[in-house]
């Protein structure tokens, strides 16, 4: 019986340890989770979030399928401005070009052509397949990379 009692505590000790470990590993926001740094498309997933923060953008590589979107997060303290990489002309992304942001094309291009403020979000579609690097305009040493397949 002593063997038994010991066992099931092992066993216990063991699913505690294997939650804990799973939800330190865990990014949430507003019920959303990220899991890993690199996360990869196909379970139909069209609702993808990178949370944002002065320690740079989560996940730094994201996989998804053309046609899905992408919310930027911001979770962090300070205000940051997604966009298509190269700085500062935002135009690595097909039509993309900060030039456009304040004459009515900000929906079809990747700029979020302002500052987003902690606790807001900003969402694009990827229309187009390819390897698309991007950064934060308010600062460029921030930068990630979305793959559309």
């Amino acid at each position: 019986m002593g063997k038994f009692i010991i066992g099931l505590i092992i066993v216990v000790l063991l699913i505690a340890g294997i939650v804990y470990y799973n939800s330190a590993n865990k990014k949430s926001i507003s019920g959303e989770s990220i899991a890993s740094d690199s996360v990869a498309a196909g379970s139909g997933n069209s609702n993808h979030v990178v949370e944002m923060s002065e320690k740079g953008f989560s996940p730094k590589e994201l996989t998804i399928k053309r046609g899905d979107a992408v919310k930027f997060a911001n979770i962090g303290t300070i205000e940051q401005w997604p966009a298509s990489a190269m700085h500062p002309t935002h135009t690595v992304y097909p039509g993309s070009d900060i030039k456009k942001c304040g004459i009515g094309e900000e929906k079809n291009i990747f700029d979020s052509c302002r500052d987003i403020k902690p606790g807001e979000s900003w969402s694009f579609t990827f229309n187009e397949k390819g390897t698309w690097g991007y950064h934060d305009h308010s600062n460029a040493g921030i930068y990630g990379k979305i793959i559309v397949n």
